[in-house]
């Protein structure tokens, strides 16, 4: 999978950042990120799980 970042000219079009492989009339997907759905969740569970990797004499990493 290539991440490149585009800029939204409208609702319907896209100005990718540089030139993609795939040729006219090809489907691709774009992902989206629905910021009020699945980022709370996955930063919650990162958090978590990078607070899990630290013992208690890490304290220093519990005001983040």
């Amino acid at each position: 999978m290539t991440v490149i970042q585009a800029k939204i000219l409208d609702s319907t079009h896209l100005e990718l950042s540089r030139p993609i492989s795939s040729k006219r009339g090809e489907a691709i997907l774009v992902s989206i990120p629905d910021e009020n759905e699945e980022y709370p969740a996955w930063r919650d569970a990162s958090m978590r799980h990078f607070m899990m990797a630290y013992s208690d004499e890490d304290a220093i990493y519990d005001r983040l």
